[in-house]
């Protein structure tokens, strides 16, 4: 078994860096392809960016229950299938659309380039719904298994992970923008097409190698009994002597008879229990917070900092040095995990994050803001085109240079700084998720990125409300409060597991105050599995 795990890392190492390079060629391709099919308007990216974040807050909930209802190689091949298909697909279109453009302009008063953009639309959000199953099935559920609830295992294959992300992020946007430069629109289409049909291949074959090297992935543990579930790839259960049928077993008999909708219905709320019922929810919640802030290297961010007067080659240089400091938390991450456990790592990036942004708060008031409420009137929110077209004399126009830059630097020093401590404690939430119960982590897992998009689109909503610069200290203040809440969220779970908030590890009458915390759990739950009381509230690796 030991040969066999040192030999299958390399190959999920692999095919997530295939898998990340399409998926971010794909994701930075789509926008600048939405954007110049309706020049001169953002209606486009903005309905594809909304319609994506929609039906993941609909139907993430509903990918992981399939997921966890399903035979891990089945959910694996019929996520990537259908994900390359549609990209494959989605791509044929796009180019399809560009070398028809003026033929679909001319169609029906303009109507054959709105259906043609509705069908891209369409197609690339069923892509990413598919993407999201694929992630859930092999980066959040198989890797779990692979180190065999060993932590720091577990850390370091998720910090290799996202390591590949970043890099990927940083590097596949410039590579295909050059395919769109210098040759054109069409043929960076296809380039993604041919791509996504080559790493298909290339993606089943390592999947396929990795399940047949490690013989637990083809095993489930029940949740009622706490043993070995073989699951049959007919997706039927097999049921050794003994062993009592599951609550999804009965599902299947009573739905049956229910209509689809129904059906659909039970699962989705039945998830969304199964979610706000577990330990985890707290911590769950508190990454879905970091989502609700513009103070990242989004468009939004990057809109305000360059009306500010920052050019766009030093955006640039500061959207690569925000990354690199995010890839030196992806990396040191392990290394905490192993000397300080999981939550408490989780509570150091929470923190880290919190103190870094308040150099964001402080650049709301600080010399050069552009913040000034008394300037926005109720009329300038009902024609908010008349407000902008009025300010263009201001301190927070495109043409003019703020008076001071000291408070666009503190605002973009703090993202920076903020940038380490938010991928330290993504990665350690992300980990306590794929900790949970083989039997439901697809399900936990699919309703987190539901709960992430819905913050993500509050986001969207509050730029929609505030969208000028002059409201956009309004941003940073409710920004910093979600991040703040989901440090608060963070920290009750850090203290529900470890009994107390305290940053180093306090002995007590040579009694560490987590076994004093097991102590306790145990006396409240007599009848509850000792293995279990132990496997939840000791870290895997003793404080140092």
């Amino acid at each position: 078994m030991a040969s066999c795990f040192q030999d299958v890392p390399w190959k999920i190492y692999l095919s997530r860096m295939i898998s990340a390079w399409g998926d971010r060629m794909w994701m930075f391709a789509v926008g600048l392809f939405m954007i110049e099919l309706s020049p001169g308007s953002l209606k486009w990216p903005a309905i594809y960016g909304l319609t994506q974040s929609l039906a993941v807050v609909f139907t993430g909930s509903v990918i992981g229950r399939w997921v966890d209802r399903s035979p891990r190689w089945k959910a694996a091949r019929v996520s990537l299938s259908v994900q390359n298909l549609l990209v494959v697909t989605c791509s044929v279109c796009v180019a399809v659309t560009f070398y028809f453009k003026e033929t679909l302009v001319a169609e029906v008063d303009g109507w054959g380039l709105t259906a043609a953009c509705s069908v891209i639309v369409i197609l690339g959000t069923l892509a990413h719904l598919a993407s999201v199953g694929s992630s859930i099935v092999v980066y959040k559920d198989w890797i779990a298994i692979i180190a065999e609830g060993d932590s720091q295992t577990l850390a370091r294959m998720n910090s290799t992970c996202r390591s590949i992300d970043l890099a990927t992020n940083m590097i596949a946007p410039i590579a295909v923008g050059q395919v769109m430069y210098f040759l054109s629109h069409i043929v960076a289409a296809v380039t993604i097409a041919s791509w996504n049909v080559l790493s298909f291949f290339i993606e089943y074959f390592l999947w396929w190698r990795i399940y047949k090297e490690f013989p637990n992935l083809a095993v489930k543990t029940s949740t009622s009994e706490k043993q070995p579930l073989q699951v049959l790839e007919s997706g039927e259960k097999d049921l050794k002597p003994g062993d009592q049928p599951t609550a999804d077993d009965a599902n299947v008999k009573i739905e049956s008879g229910n209509g689809f909708f129904a059906k659909r219905l039970g699962g989705f709320l039945k998830s969304w229990k199964i979610y706000f019922s577990h330990e985890v929810r707290n911590a769950g919640i508190g990454l879905a917070c970091l989502y609700m802030t513009v103070l990242g290297f989004d468009s939004i961010t990057m809109g305000y900092a360059y009306s500010q007067g920052v050019p766009e080659s030093i955006l640039g240089i500061l959207l690569a040095v925000g990354a690199a400091v995010g890839l030196l938390g992806s990396v040191v991450f392990p290394f905490l995990v192993r000397c300080m456990g999981v939550e408490r790592t989780g509570l150091y990036g929470f923190s880290l994050e919190v103190a870094c942004l308040t150099l964001c708060v402080a650049s709301v008031w600080a010399p050069g803001t552009p913040f000034d409420l008394a300037s926005v009137s109720v009329s300038s929110i009902a024609d908010p085109f008349a407000f902008n077209n009025s300010s263009t004399n201001s301190t927070g126009s495109y043409e003019n240079s703020p008076e001071s830059y000291t408070s666009v630097i503190l605002l973009l020093t703090g993202i920076i700084l903020a940038r380490f401590g938010l991928w330290v404690a993504d990665l350690s939430v992300n980990q306590l998720l794929q900790e949970v119960d083989d039997q439901i982590r697809g399900t936990i897992n699919g309703v987190q990125s539901s709960m992430n998009m819905i913050f993500d689109t509050a986001k969207f909503l509050l730029v929609i409300a505030c969208p000028w610069p002059q409201t956009f200290g309004i941003l940073v203040c409710i920004s910093f409060s979600a991040v703040f809440s989901g440090w608060g969220f963070f920290a009750s779970y850090s203290f529900m597991k470890r009994g107390h908030l305290l940053p180093f590890h306090k002995v007590v009458n040579n009694i560490p105050p987590e076994e004093i915390h097991q102590i306790k759990m145990v006396v409240k739950n007599p009848k509850k599995d000792e293995d279990e009381v132990v496997r939840q509230n000791i870290p895997s690796t003793p404080d140092m």
